[in-house]
């Protein structure tokens, strides 16, 4: 059985050339971040789950129906050794974050409900010789239960 988490990750291999093969997960960047280390790759990125929020739902006789927005992150890890304003590494997390956006964005997996979304981009890192660059996407689905 494959996961949201793993969805996303084979969608982004397949779809962004200059991150094929440089996809990992969350247990990954917490082995890096437990290490205080950064990534091998000059450019590297990290597909982590979110989790997921109620969007509502309702209940009849032997039937549960519920709406549920999954939520995942792609953070993008870019070196930037050398530069101390991170000055070279804008284009080119301008030109990843346009790539992920363009093969996530309005796309689905498999059997659910919606499509993703874009929910927000960030810069969460600038220093060390790294720049760190998270971008959110959410999916909505619907949960069925039937007893």
């Amino acid at each position: 059985m494959t996961t949201l988490v793993d969805d996303v990750s084979a969608r982004i291999d397949a779809s962004v050339p200059a991150l094929a093969g440089r996809i990992e997960g969350v247990a990954d960047l917490a082995a890096l971040i437990a290490a205080g280390a950064l990534p091998q790759r000059e450019v590297a990125a990290f597909v982590v789950p979110l989790g997921f929020d109620d969007r509502g739902g309702e209940s009849v006789t032997s039937a549960h129906t519920q709406v549920l927005e999954e939520s995942v992150a792609v953070i993008l890890c870019i070196k930037a050794l050398g530069d101390a304003k991170a000055r070279r590494a804008l284009p080119t997390i301008e030109q990843l974050s346009g790539a992920v956006i363009a093969a996530v964005a309005g796309w689905a997996p498999g059997d659910v409900a919606g499509v993703f979304r874009v929910t927000r981009g960030r810069l969460l890192s600038a220093e060390k010789g790294l720049v760190i660059y998270q971008i959110d996407f959410a999916l909505l689905d619907q949960l069925r239960i039937v007893s």
